[in-house]
């Protein structure tokens, strides 16, 4: 459970914490859009698994959980991050997840002699950058994971809306509509 007082009748659901205070965490909402759709090299499913093997190092239960949804949703295979292509890419994620300040020009020079871009680098550095602000606050704040279906549920959600954003500024308008009975 949630460890704050007010975010305890959110029953373990980071989302109601970013819609309590949507002003705020929207431009976060839409960075982490930008990241994982605008890519020089790698595709929005690429970036997912990436994303999820963040969140799992993490110990983020939840995100991994929103990532597993993500993942389902855009039919991503998790075994294309040990082609010889990804796996550096992978590896480099998880280095600057880990330790952003010991990445060397060796590390760069990993991903580029796999043929990616520098732009891809700078590309990973943000995804990772935005996907460990998403775990802090998650695990940070005690939330926990949601029942599969409703991580199945986002992601088919998000994906048919095009993104987060789009999904997000749905879900604001839905939970501000005056119910009538």
């Amino acid at each position: 459970m949630a460890f704050l007082s007010y975010t305890q009748e959110f029953n373990d659901n980071l989302l109601m914490l970013l819609l309590r205070d949507h002003q705020r965490y929207l431009p976060i909402v839409e960075f982490f859009d930008k990241v994982t759709q605008q890519l020089s090299e790698l595709s929005w499913a690429e970036a997912e698994l990436i994303a999820t093997q963040v969140s799992q190092v993490n110990h983020s239960a939840f995100c991994n959980g929103i990532r597993s949804g993500m993942v389902e949703a855009l039919n991503a295979n998790e075994e294309s991050l040990k082609t010889e292509k990804l796996a550096p890419i992978v590896s480099f994620a998880l280095k600057v997840n880990q330790d952003a300040s010991g990445i060397n020009e060796q590390d760069i020079q990993a991903v580029t002699n796999a043929g990616w871009s520098e732009q891809t680098v700078e590309d990973v550095v943000a995804l990772v950058a935005a996907q460990k602000l998403y775990n802090t606050l998650a695990t940070g704040l005690g939330f926990k994971a949601l029942p599969a279906a409703a991580f199945s549920e986002i992601g088919r959600d998000t994906v048919d809306k095009g993104g987060y954003a789009a999904s997000f500024r749905a879900f604001i308008e839905a939970t501000q509509q005056p119910t009538t009975g």
